[in-house]
């Protein structure tokens, strides 16, 4: 379905103990609605069995066994290691492990042991060569960060306390026994490098992100439950290129099985989101996850494409009860306006008790505490989301409050980013089994702003696996390219059921509901295009103004089975089949029915059309007068109107379809194409058929 793209003065439409490999969402039959939950599934809705047990925490003398040789220093609470080596912990503390060895590498092996600490972190790797948490094989071990307060108001650039396990060089957490990590401050686990997890039974739960890695985040095996009750759960941070050539930014799980709550984005990849192997992954975000970050009051920064400059960092001074605090906006959005992106969303959160604000720019890099030392502040608009830039004067903004929606009709979604799995550059799919429920996209793959200065390619690809989504928004988008190579898919429930700007069907079996539109393909860098070239795929739309495949440009069929169930039943600007371009079909077979917008061209397979029949509820079987079956599907829901497109039928060849064994329409083909009145309105429509902004 085409929409109207516009800005306003005032507002901006923006757009662990055990598991099997058994869908992780429960299915229904493919291609029908799902009725979802509002209110979270639990932990024992995923495959991982929750390990969290009080009883088994450690009470007994706190001991550490040093590799020979090797004195570890304990002072006011605080156990200090300064050597490289393997150092085995037990009992309880209540202090702080400190790993302060240089360039050596520090293994600490948990042997039934917990570490309780209210006022810092309670293991924290300050320098080593390599770091690695070890759950010793059968043992019970706790980390717990009980601090309090708001970890975002910590000042300067020192990161050593925002995490339960924090560490400044490459990370392990292994090992085959288990390990609780619980945080009331900020991160569960943190590396401001590589952060990577095997075998160990985990389970994360803090407001901040569960797992962090600044450069990279992965799982190899394991049994992992991952709550982030106010931010995204799994987060990378960089997108540049190590000295060493290795990309940064990457979130990669192999195998595990990862059950994963979060009140933002499941997996928040900086670059490349890349999931393959055995693994069993299942997300819930926001409401779907018990979680809601909307109190966390993130706020947005729109300027002008015009008046962006990628030589100056943008902040907000917040004053109340805080006592004063800047925050930088970080680039985090597109902002549509008509058929051009001229507007940057640039993302902040506001600090608890804020009531004032005020607006400025810096040169790159420099603190604005010392540039601007005298600030005045207005009132916060509670009631607002988004702060519209207008003009600056001597480096302070002023401009309008506004509103930011989804833009894209659809009220269910949430205002913030709660994504399944969203990536800066690509996400990639070639096995695992996963499950999405989301209060936002699926999958998600933006053309970010690298740290390089480029853009992101902004692609999805699913080359195996199985895929089950449930989304409030998009089930998956890509800004550029999605391709499906093979695999499962099925989009049990979305606004939109697969979006990019150019999208691939080359094989694999893909189910998709869609309640606006099931394909779209938008408006982005190049013309916008749906490829069919072979696999399964059937598309459910429900009745009314909606689409069940939509190109702003053009569709192409080479191969494979397409069913479209839906779309607008009388055709004209909607219907089952809907192209602003050209709809040409030149091998496989098309069963579109709904309402006739656009036909098939010459050059196509011969088609056939009717713009009278009802099509009720039961089995259906397309065949040849000899009996031979081109096609067979099955409808839950009454269409009116159809058009079959094969590359089966010949001229002055019979063919029949038949309903639960008796025959509904019978025909020779005597013309390439039979049955169109040209009672379809084509496929104007207006603006760009995409949302306005993408996150």
């Amino acid at each position: 379905m085409k929409k109207y793209i516009c800005v306003f003065a005032v507002s901006v439409l923006l757009v662990l103990t055990s598991c099997t490999a058994i869908a992780p969402v429960p299915a229904p039959s493919p291609g029908t609605v799902q009725t979802s939950p509002e209110t979270a599934p639990g932990v024992t809705s995923g495959t991982v069995t929750d390990p969290t047990d009080d009883e088994r925490a450690a009470t007994g003398e706190f001991t550490v066994s040093a590799p020979d040789g090797v004195r570890v220093t304990y002072e006011g609470g605080v156990c200090t290691v300064t050597e490289p080596g393997e150092y085995t912990l037990s009992g309880r503390l209540d202090g702080r492990i400190v790993v302060d060895a240089g360039d050596g590498e520090v293994t600490l092996i948990l042997n039934g042991c917990s570490v309780y600490c209210a006022d810092g972190s309670p293991i924290s790797f300050i320098s080593c060569g390599g770091a690695a948490v070890k759950a010793a094989e059968g043992s019970y071990n706790t980390v717990s960060d009980l601090r309090t307060g708001d970890a975002s108001l910590l000042s300067g650039t020192d990161e050593n306390d925002d995490a339960a396990i924090y560490s400044s060089c490459d990370l392990k957490i292994n090992g085959k026994g288990t390990l609780i990590v619980t945080s009331s401050y900020d991160n569960g686990i943190k590396s401001k490098d590589d952060l990577k997890i095997k075998n160990v039974t985990l389970k994360v739960t803090s407001p901040g992100c569960a797992l962090k890695g600044n450069d990279s985040v992965s799982v190899e095996s394991g049994s992992l439950i991952l709550v982030s009750e106010q931010s995204d759960c799994i987060k990378t941070k960089n997108t540049d290129v190590s000295a060493k050539g290795n990309q940064r930014g990457n979130v990669q799980i192999s195998g595990g099985c990862v059950d994963i709550y979060a009140a933002c984005d499941g997996i928040s990849a900086a670059y490349d989101a890349l999931i393959s192997g055995d693994c069993v992954i299942n997300v819930y975000t926001a409401s779907y996850a018990g979680q809601d970050a909307s109190s966390s009051g993130e706020l947005y920064l729109i300027v002008p494409r015009t008046s962006y400059s990628e030589s100056l960092d943008y902040f907000a001074y917040f004053s109340g009860d805080n006592g004063g605090v800047w925050r930088r906006f970080e680039y985090e959005t597109m902002v549509y306006s008509g058929r051009n992106a001229s507007y940057y969303g640039l993302l902040t959160s506001i600090p608890a008790n804020s009531t004032g604000i005020a607006f400025f720019t810096v040169s790159k890099g420099a603190d604005p505490s010392t540039v601007y030392t005298d600030v005045d502040t207005h009132a916060i608009n509670t009631a607002m989301n988004g702060y519209l830039y207008g003009r600056e004067t001597s480096g302070e903004i002023s401009g309008e409050w506004v509103q930011l929606g989804s833009g894209g009709g659809n009220s269910e979604k949430t205002t913030y980013s709660s994504k399944g799995v969203k990536a800066g550059n690509s996400v990639t799919v070639d096995g695992g089994t996963i499950g999405i429920y989301s209060k936002d996209d699926g999958i998600h793959a933006n053309a970010d702003k690298l740290d390089s200065g480029a853009s992101g390619k902004g692609d999805v690809t699913v080359n195996g696996g199985s895929v089950t989504i449930t989304a409030a928004d998009d089930g998956i988008h890509a800004d550029s390219v999605l391709t499906v190579n093979g695999g499962y898919i099925n989009v049990v429930k979305s606004h939109e059921g697969l979006e990019g700007n150019v999208i691939r069907i080359n094989g694999g079996t893909v189910y998709v509901y869609g309640g606006d539109d099931g394909l779209n393909a938008c408006k982005g860098g190049s013309s916008p295009l749906i490829d069919i070239t072979g696999g399964y795929l059937e598309v459910t739309t429900p009745s009314g103004d909606t689409d069940g495949i939509d190109s702003n440009g053009s569709i192409t069929v080479s191969g494979g089975l397409v069913i479209v169930k839906g779309g607008a039943s009388n055709g004209g600007m909607a219907g089952s089949v809907d192209a602003d371009g050209s709809v040409s079909v030149t091998g496989g077979t098309v069963i579109a029915l709904g309402g006739v917008c656009e036909v098939p061209g010459s050059g196509s397979v011969n088609v056939y059309v009717s713009q009278s029949t009802r099509f009720e509820p039961g089995e259906y079987v397309l065949a040849d007068q000899s009996g031979s079956v081109i096609a067979s599907f099955t409808l839950g829901s009454s269409y009116s109107s159809c058009w079959i497109a094969s590359e089966a039928f010949a001229l002055n060849g019979s063919y029949k379809l038949e309903k639960d064994g008796s025959s509904l329409l019978s025909w020779t083909q005597s013309s390439q194409l039979m049955g169109y009145s040209g009672g379809g309105f084509g496929g104007g429509g207006f603006g760009g058929g995409g949302r306005p902004g993408k996150r």
